[in-house]
This record gives C-alpha cells, structure tokens and sequence, in this order.
C-alpha cells in the first residue's frame, strides 16, 4: 500500500512482500495444527485425494474441500471452503455463495482448536465428501 501526504508528496512504501495464499502451514504451527486436525478428520471419511498448490484441496469424484492461508496472515488464521450442491446456513459460515446451478461454496474461517474440532465443521465436511462420490 502506498500512502500519500497530501501537502509534501512524501511516499510510504508498505512491505513489498507478497501475500500469496499458500497451500504449506508449516511456517504457521498454529494454522499447522488446525489443518492437521481436519486432514485427520477427513481422511477417516474415507479414501479421497489431497493435492497441495497454492491451496491443499481434497477430492473423491470432484472436489469438495480446500484450505488456505495468507503468507502475511498471522498464525492462527485458516480460510476453508467446503463445496455442497446445496446451501447451508449456520452462523459460524463466514459467508456461502452460489457459484453455479446447484454448486455452494460454503466459506469458514478457522481461528481456533474448538473450531477445528467442532461438530458442525466435522458435518459440514462430511456432506462436502458425500458429495464429491456423486
């Protein structure tokens, strides 16, 4: 970000680095965790494929989850999203949007264990698994 004084066009150049989403929390032992915890948890699902880009994401048949952090978004911080063929409410969903003719992508932000852990989260990966055999 630049930031402009108005009356003696100085220039504040912010941080150059970039913030790319990264797919590897090893560099965040917090965020580490909280995706260990929901890769164990999907895994005991049943058999899926994980592949890790710019995201981890898993797949059955299609995908149906990925997680994601920030290069500059602190520790503790993990952005999920779970993709159903129908919409969900729930108040810990950060916001659901529908992204084609009965495709949902259900968005989570994971900020703790309890969330990681929680049953809600665990269900709402389940329906993204069943999903995904179709």
């Amino acid at each position: 970000m630049i930031k402009v004084h108005k009356k003696e066009r100085k220039f504040n150049i912010m941080s150059k680095k970039s913030n790319k989403m990264i797919g590897v929390f090893t560099s965040k032992p917090k965020t580490q965790k909280y995706f260990e915890i929901i890769e164990g948890y999907v895994s005991s699902i049943g058999d899926c494929k994980k592949e890790i880009k710019a995201q981890a994401s898993f797949s059955v048949n299609r995908k149906f989850l990925w997680l994601w952090a920030y290069e500059k978004t602190s520790d503790g911080t993990l952005y999920m999203t779970v993709c159903l063929d129908k919409q969900l409410h729930n108040p810990n969903f950060h916001y659901v949007t529908q992204v084609s003719p009965n495709r949902w992508n259900h968005h989570i932000v994971v900020k703790s264990e309890e969330t990681a852990r929680s049953n809600w989260l665990q269900q709402l990966v389940k329906e993204g698994f069943e999903f995904a055999k179709k």
